[in-house]
């Protein structure tokens, strides 16, 4: 299983949006939220989870809810998770069918 560094993540968004490390990472953890409350963010230890369905995000919805909650512009948190995407397809958590492949994640400070 992939494993993604979050502090990793932040700094290259950071880095393709040329936005600050503090906007960058508050769209990543509000992003984080938004997650566990909509069933994305599972426990791969959990066996009673083995086989979930695939959690379906709602793009706009999930936009909406950063936007409101980091207190960010729409079109600005857009450009941060286009970055996001990028990332996550140019390193292998996102396949070329655009599917998510299995990934924990955490913050190891470097």
């Amino acid at each position: 299983m992939k494993y993604l560094d979050l502090i990793e993540l932040t700094r290259e968004i950071a880095k393709a949006t040329n936005c600050s490390l503090e906007a960058a990472d508050s769209f990543v953890k509000t992003q984080d939220v938004y997650f566990d409350k909509t069933g994305v963010n599972i426990d791969p230890n959990d066996a009673s989870l083995t086989s979930p369905e695939p959690a379906v995000v709602d793009d706009a919805d999930m936009i909406r809810y950063i936007a409101e909650n980091a207190g960010m512009a729409e079109s600005f948190v857009r450009r941060l998770a286009d970055a996001e995407r990028e990332y996550m397809e140019k390193n292998g958590y996102i396949n070329e069918k655009g599917s998510f492949v299995p990934f924990v994640k955490g913050r190891n400070n470097k």
